[in-house]
C-alpha cells in the first residue's frame, strides 16, 4: 500500500513537473535566447558571466563586447483567423555596451537585432522556436503548396507584373477602339460619298427637268402663233 501510495506521488510529482515545464515563462524564454544566439552561424562566442551580462563575439555585424540583458517579455499571440500551435509570443531586450552609438541607428544592426530578439513559442514543440522556424512553420501550415520562389517573385515584382498587364489591356483595348473608330469613319465616308453622288444626281435631274421646261415652253410659244395664224387667216 505505500509502494501504491510512493508511485501515485511520483506520478503527479512527474506530471506536475512536466505541466511546469510545458509553461512559457521569462526564465524558459530567457534561457531559450541564450541557447538561440549561441547557434547562431555569426556567433563565435557567447559567454554567460553572470548577472545578466555575457560576453559576445559576432562576425555579422560585426562586433565583439560585453552584452548587458535589459528585460524579457513574455506574451500570448494573437492572431485573428488563424489556427496555430504558437500560443506566445517572447521579446528579449538587450544592450550591446561597447557598441559605438551612431552604429545603433545602422539599417545593418536593426536586422542583425531582429534575428536575435523575438522567439516564439510552440504548444505542440513544448519549446521556444527562433524567427527563422517560426516563418517556415507558418508557410508550410498555411501555404503547403506555394514555391518560396514564386512568393518572393511576386512580392518583389508584384507590382511591375501588374503595371506592365494593366499597360497591355490599355493598349489592347485603345487598338480595338481605335479600329472600332476607323470603321466609323470609313463607315461615314461612305455615306457622305453616296450623299454628294445623290446630291449630283439630283442637280443632273433638275438640269433636266428645266430643259424640258424650256422646251415645253417654245412648243407652247409655236403653238400660240399658229393658232394666231389660223385665227388671222379665218378673219379673212
Amino acid at each position: 500500500m505505500r509502494n501504491t501510495a510512493q508511485i501515485i506521488i511520483l506520478v503527479v510529482g512527474a506530471a506536475l513537473a512536466q505541466f511546469a515545464w510545458a509553461q512559457p515563462d521569462r526564465e524558459s524564454l530567457i534561457e531559450a535566447w541564450e541557447t538561440h544566439v549561441a547557434s547562431l552561424p555569426g556567433t563565435v562566442e557567447f559567454e554567460a558571466l553572470g548577472e545578466g551580462n555575457y560576453r559576445l563575439q559576432d562576425t555579422d555585424l560585426p562586433y565583439e563586447g560585453d552584452v548587458r540583458l535589459v528585460g524579457a517579455l513574455v506574451r500570448g499571440s494573437e492572431s485573428p483567423g488563424f489556427d496555430t500551435d504558437f500560443t506566445h509570443f517572447g521579446m528579449v531586450e538587450f544592450e550591446l555596451v561597447d557598441l559605438p552609438e551612431e552604429r545603433l541607428t545602422s539599417q545593418s544592426y536593426y536586422y542583425w537585432l531582429a534575428d536575435r530578439q523575438t522567439l516564439h513559442y510552440s504548444e505542440t514543440e513544448q519549446r521556444w522556436m527562433s524567427p527563422l522556424a517560426y516563418q517556415s512553420a507558418i508557410s508550410e501550415l498555411y501555404s503547403p503548396n506555394v514555391s518560396f520562389g514564386a512568393l518572393g517573385f511576386m512580392l518583389n515584382y508584384g507590382i511591375w507584373v501588374f503595371l506592365i498587364a494593366l499597360i497591355v489591356f490599355v493598349f489592347l483595348a485603345g487598338h480595338r477602339q481605335t479600329k472600332k473608330a476607323r470603321s466609323l469613319m470609313d463607315q461615314t465616308e461612305s455615306i457622305n460619298q453616296r450623299a454628294s453622288e445623290n446630291l449630283d444626281r439630283s442637280e443632273r435631274l433638275q438640269d433636266e427637268v428645266l430643259e424640258i421646261s424650256r422646251e415645253m415652253r417654245d412648243l407652247q410659244v409655236e403653238n400660240n402663233e399658229l393658232l394666231k395664224k389660223m385665227v388671222d387667216a379665218l378673219s379673212r
